[in-house]
């Protein structure tokens, strides 16, 4: 049995004081050993050149958060820019989208999570609401505008240089407001690696974006499921798990989405998993409202959901920074 924790962070102010806020909680110096056990020299001025066509303000939090870990810009850069990585362990995500909204869950191992829900609301770009990865990207989450984004990994069959995931799913909630911007973006960015990206946005409009170093196919309809392979795309050989949880979802009675997130909540579900020591356990499972800006999440089947009317705090409104502790 092993516990995690996972704090309930907000930060608000100029893209610099959102950083040193990030940077200076307890549970950075774990993300930032975490990076240091995996990552290699980049090149420098690419990632900054990538940075500042796509996302120039991200460069000002990464500096915030160099300041407050006694670090260089140039160190930060390396370790949090998500930029020409290794390539890394595959990982499980499953998600549902309908005109009523969104529900997720991710898979992986504690050991490489952040343990981090962060709301953020720098001057310079849309305010954001989920769980943290690697220090400035996401797993997923919404912006203030409604628009969600959960990432799933296909492949490294083609890793090239670019960004990771979280890194992007970051760059389209901060820059975009719709699911059509967010496919313009998405087919914009240079891709590292073959991913999944679920889409919805307030006006009930959601896609699947299947894309990598080779190109991108989106797949629209009024009700999605996304897994961990392409449908659409010549794919690379999809994996048993993936396939499984895809036909549990295409055979599962219509509910609603509050129903949908207690199905992949529950411990039970054949959408949660428990093999947290080899990479696939359910971290979090989350359900977001684009259109009432309601963000609800439970830490790995606990009890407790956490619920965020985002709205409420893009407006001036306060939640409650706090840890939870969940046993595995």
């Amino acid at each position: 049995m092993s516990e995690l924790r996972v704090s309930i962070e907000s930060y608000r102010g100029r893209s610099f004081e959102v950083g040193e806020g990030v940077g200076a909680h307890e549970q950075m110096k774990d993300v930032q050993q975490r990076c240091e056990h995996f990552v290699q020299p980049i090149n420098i001025e690419e990632a900054r050149t990538v940075y500042q066509h796509f996302a120039p303000h991200l460069l000002d939090e990464m500096e915030g958060m160099s300041e407050t870990l006694s670090i260089s810009l140039n160190d930060a850069l390396t370790l949090f820019s998500g930029y020409d990585l290794p390539k890394l362990e595959g990982l499980g995500c499953t998600a549902l989208m309908t005109d009523q909204g969104y529900v997720r869950n991710y898979d992986f191992g504690p050991d490489y999570y952040d343990g981090r829900l962060i709301l953020r609301q720098p001057s310079e770009c849309y305010a954001t609401c989920g769980h943290s990865l690697l220090g400035i990207g996401l797993h997923d989450g919404m912006n203030e505008h409604g628009l969600t984004v959960g990432l799933h990994f296909v492949s490294t069959r083609l890793h090239q240089k670019g960004l990771m995931a979280g890194i992007i799913v970051r760059m389209v909630l901060d820059t975009c407001r719709t699911v059509e911007e967010a496919i313009i973006l998405l087919k914009d960015l240079p891709h590292a690696d073959e991913y999944n990206y679920s889409l919805t946005d307030a006006s009930g409009k959601s896609s699947v974006v299947e894309i990598g170093p080779s190109g991108s196919e989106v797949r629209c309809k009024a009700t999605l499921y996304c897994t961990n392979h392409f449908q659409k795309s010549n794919s690379p050989q999809a994996t048993e798990s993936s396939i499984q949880r895809l036909t549990y979802l295409e055979n599962h009675p219509i509910v609603k989405v509050e129903k949908w997130f207690d199905e992949f909540r529950n411990p039970f579900s054949p959408l949660f998993f428990r093999d947290y020591d080899n990479l696939f356990g359910t971290l979090h499972t989350v359900m977001m409202n684009p259109k009432e800006r309601l963000f609800k999440t439970v830490i790995a089947g606990g009890e407790e959901v956490i619920t965020i009317h985002f709205q409420d705090w893009v407006n001036g409104g306060t939640v409650n920074n706090r840890n939870i502790s969940v046993t595995l």
